[in-house]
């Protein structure tokens, strides 16, 4: 009875640890992902927030600032 226990334990720890370790290959993925996602996001704020021209804004119009505001999006708006 013995020879039976101890296999069928060491294949159930065998295949938990692979069940692990994949879960935790999968984690840093999706931890890599959000981070490049983030890089990518911080980066279009910070180029958006230098074309819109925050500190001019009360020398332009209104429509002026409404044009120069599609003109960054469109320009250089949030990319992948």
């Amino acid at each position: 009875m013995n020879k039976i226990k101890i296999p069928i334990f060491t294949i159930l720890i065998i295949i938990f640890s692979f069940i692990g370790i994949k879960k935790l290959i999968y984690i840093y993925q999706i931890k890599d992902l959000k981070n490049k996602e983030e890089l990518n996001l911080n980066e279009s704020i910070r180029v958006l927030n230098e074309c819109f021209d925050l500190e001019n804004k009360n020398k332009r119009t209104l429509n002026k600032s409404i044009e120069l505001i599609e003109y960054c999006l469109e320009e250089y708006g949030y990319k992948k």
